[in-house]
């Protein structure tokens, strides 16, 4: 995997939901569902325990820029 680059926006929402840079990490290698979002983004699921992970990152030539990380009740669509 390419460097991960965690936004601070990204770093307070994993602390606010409890989220762990490894389940960023799983979530981004082996995600559930992946969707494509704004901007060139992408968002992708991963079901951990009882909780959905979403995580929206960044591909960029020489790292990947995580954006935010956020637990749902509900997974995606």
């Amino acid at each position: 995997m390419q460097p991960k680059k965690l936004t601070r926006h990204a770093k307070n929402r994993m602390r606010m939901h409890g989220i762990t840079e490894a389940e960023v990490d799983s979530a981004i290698e082996k995600p559930d569902f992946s969707e494509p979002s704004a901007e060139g983004r992408t968002n992708v699921w991963k079901k951990i325990d009882d909780k959905f992970i979403r995580v929206t990152y960044k591909n960029e030539p020489s790292r990947i820029l995580v954006i935010t990380a956020v637990k749902k009740k509900k997974g995606w669509r």
